[in-house]
């Protein structure tokens, strides 16, 4: 047993991840973000009159982040009853970056 918490001891020292208390994100010493983090997908969608509305969602890519802004914007449709149009992605950053 003592030889499992040397080991764990080891790897966390050698990676120093750390995890922020201020948007949940896992970092490495050097200040890397490892895994999924906060990203701001701005979309257009003709569900109503809206132009450009900004979502925010946990996502390891762009590509991810993009694929759960559709599937938001197709429960929006459903719940009103329509269906999903076209979806415009203006933008889609990770939160850290802005």
């Amino acid at each position: 047993m003592d030889s499992t918490k040397e080991i764990a001891r080891a790897i966390y020292e050698m990676n120093q991840l750390r995890v922020s208390q201020k948007d949940g994100a896992v970092r490495t010493g050097k200040g890397e973000i490892i895994g999924r983090q906060k990203w701001l997908v701005n979309a257009d969608y003709g569900l109503d009159t809206k132009v450009g509305e900004d979502f925010i969602v946990n996502a390891a890519s762009r590509e991810e982040a993009e694929d759960k802004v559709g599937k938001l914007i197709d429960g929006i449709a459903k719940r009103k009853g329509l269906v999903t149009g076209i979806i415009h992605v203006n933008h889609s950053d990770p939160m850290a970056k802005l």
